[in-house]
């Protein structure tokens, strides 16, 4: 037998050994041959198929980032206006069987909701329904905010331009100290490159997409988000896709409808009152006002 062939034949033994300890491992941890392990594609879905299709398909929606100035009057030409927000609109509707607190958002691609869980302990711990102008007061003065941050780190970094100033002198060192907190926090964790100190430059990316974002938040109430269901309407001679929330929000089934929307109704919108009572009466919910509840339970 040449050495060739005892190479050969070592190699053959070296490998079925190998291979026998490989499948004995595989068997005895991870129940080889039933487990055939990770497949090699996976499985087609046609509901999440279709679904990734109808997304891909929307449109995005279009913001601009510092909102461009678009003054009005004329002090507005010279002072400036205040940033205005490119938000989702909402649109109410009614319809004699879907009831009168329906409405409807065009569908975008980057278009995002609170979940539902906050929604939930919003509208019940702060009687937030029908009317979310407090939120939307808070998401404008965010949106104000962040601008505002914005244009601050911006001064600062164009600062540094001008070698006859020091940044570090009244009254410039009152506008430094507004974001020295978030310079000294990014600076460990930003590169540098060719000498250059990019923290500025992620700072102002990463504030002016959290400001950004905020144009395309969309509050659902009296609805949770996950109510919503995808479908088309004509708008303005054009079909489009839109989210609709309509029938009655789940919230007022599981939980009491707020006081002051049902004396609305009993007082001013009997018409609603009616509906509600003649659609929803299988459910047991109470469309009257408390205090009407009250003079029935005295007699």
């Amino acid at each position: 037998m040449t050495l060739t062939n005892k190479i050969l034949d070592f190699k053959i033994v070296f490998v079925s050994g190998l291979e026998s300890l490989i499948e004995q491992i595989a068997t005895k941890i991870f129940n080889y041959p039933q487990n055939l392990g990770m497949p090699i594609a996976p499985e087609y879905d046609i509901k999440q198929h279709s679904m990734v299709e109808y997304l891909a398909k929307l449109p995005v929606h279009q913001t601009n980032f510092p909102p461009p100035a678009a003054p009005v009057t004329l002090s507005q030409v010279f002072f400036g206006n205040f940033p205005e927000m490119s938000k989702i609109e909402k649109t109410f509707y009614e319809h004699k069987s879907e009831g009168f607190y329906n409405f409807y958002v065009p569908n975008y691609k980057n278009i995002f909701f609170l979940p539902d869980w906050l929604s939930e302990w919003l509208q019940i711990n702060f009687n937030l329904s029908i009317d979310t102008t407090p939120l939307e007061i808070i998401q404008q003065s965010i949106f104000l905010g962040l601008i505002g941050f914005f244009f601050l780190v911006e001064f600062r970094m164009k600062l540094y331009w001008f070698l006859t100033i020091n940044p570090y002198t009244r009254p410039w060192i009152y506008l430094i100290s507004l974001t020295d907190w978030i310079q000294d926090f990014m600076t460990g964790l930003s590169p540098v490159m060719l000498g250059v100190d990019l923290t500025a430059p992620i700072i102002l990316g990463l504030t002016g997409k959290l400001a950004d974002s905020l144009n395309h938040l969309v509050f659902t109430m009296p609805f949770l988000p996950s109510e919503g269901q995808p479908g088309k309407m004509m708008i303005e001679n054009e079909i489009q896709d839109v989210i609709l929330f309509r029938y009655l929000p789940s919230l007022w089934y599981t939980n009491t409808i707020p006081n002051s929307i049902r004396e609305f109704w009993y007082t001013q919108r009997p018409d609603i009152l009616n509906f509600m009572q003649k659609n929803y009466a299988h459910l047991n919910i109470e469309f009257l006002p408390d205090y009407i509840l009250k003079q029935f339970s005295q007699y």
